[in-house]
């Protein structure tokens, strides 16, 4: 792949600023937050411009609503990517992005395939492979089609689910495949920073999980099988604090990048609140390297923007669903990209 200069994406990157105006960022959601119901809130999405499709017969039933809002949110995605793809001078600098989706495919395939049922609406129509092809590819042998760390995980996840039963084991095997795919396929410096800060923030979060359960030994051999590769925190480094226990895992992290985890850990040592922090940490890393008038990080911080929109979105409907008070709503959000 033709390694492109910044200056080939000053029209992509006047496009996508001019796009990022329909994002629903801080102002749009806190109007959502404020908003009185569920309903209230789909209303001023669709002010927003994400009106959920009617039914054949131009009916909304009740028993579709979560379809709706799945498909609404999903379309949000699928237009945003393809937005970029008819922007920039060459779509598969960007297609790694869709990298998660393709394991998200996958894994749910060869779970159903195991069980013997279909996939059907757990699998997402933005993939580098079509959601439609997936079974039957998946069932022909023919995984060519998808990136090829993946495309070779597939039998041992089927062969670790096999001698353990655990559906955990596929989801493992096939991550860790995902994310060596997209090691592979990123070709830009700011791009792959983001990357490495992603891989480290999902070390440190699946290691604060297992510390957590308090497994020992058994928890520290899925430890070990679960830890992402490519990031600038070394498995070794977590592998090691495990074995020297939360206190240790904690002070470990106050002289790394992420030391802001620490605080959020402070504050009730609540999971969640941790999981959000690495989130808005994130965020910030991206939001930064975006400032820049053209380039890569435009366009990928786009795409990270939309993401977020519309995980944001979800955890909003989620919570007026749930009759849950702004305060906790205003707690549960992530940090938006505009």
């Amino acid at each position: 792949m033709k390694k492109i200069q910044p200056t080939e994406y000053m029209y992509a990157s006047a496009r996508i600023r001019a796009l990022e105006n329909r994002m629903v960022g801080r102002e749009r959601l806190e109007r959502l937050v404020e908003a009185r119901s569920s309903e209230e809130v789909m209303d001023r999405l669709a002010e927003y411009g994400l009106s959920p499709a009617e039914s054949a017969d131009g009916s909304l039933g009740v028993e579709d609503v979560g379809v709706i809002r799945d498909g609404m949110l999903t379309s949000a995605l699928r237009r945003a990517y393809d937005e970029v793809e008819t922007s920039v001078p060459d779509p598969a600098v960007f297609r790694y992005f869709r990298y998660p989706y393709d394991c998200n495919n996958l894994k749910a395939a060869v779970k159903c395939a195991v069980r013997g049922i279909p996939a059907g609406d757990m699998l997402f129509d933005f993939g580098t492979v079509p959601a439609d092809k997936v079974e039957s590819l998946l069932r022909e042998g023919k995984l060519n089609a998808f990136p090829p760390a993946m495309a070779a995980a597939v039998s041992a996840a089927r062969e670790a689910f096999d001698k353990t039963g655990d559906p955990r084991r596929i989801d493992v095997i096939l991550d860790r495949a995902c994310y060596e795919d997209m090691l592979a396929a990123v070709k830009d410096d700011t791009l792959l920073g983001w990357l490495r800060a992603k891989i480290d923030l999902t070390n440190i979060l699946t290691t604060l999980r297992i510390l957590r359960m308090n497994r020992g030994g058994v928890g520290a051999d899925f430890l070990a099988e679960a830890l992402l590769r490519g990031g600038t925190l070394s498995p070794e480094f977590f592998t090691r604090l495990y074995d020297e226990g939360e206190e240790s895992f904690w002070s470990a992290l106050r002289r790394t990048p992420y030391e802001r985890l620490v605080r959020a850990e402070e504050n009730q040592r609540m999971l969640s609140l941790v999981e959000c922090a690495a989130d808005d940490l994130y965020m910030e890393l991206v939001r930064k390297d975006a400032r820049t008038p053209f380039g890569a990080a435009v366009i990928g911080g786009y795409l990270v923007g939309w993401e977020v929109s519309v995980k944001n979105i979800r955890i909003v409907l989620a919570a007026k669903d749930a009759k849950l008070s702004t305060v906790v709503i205003r707690e549960r959000i992530r940090m938006s990209y505009v």
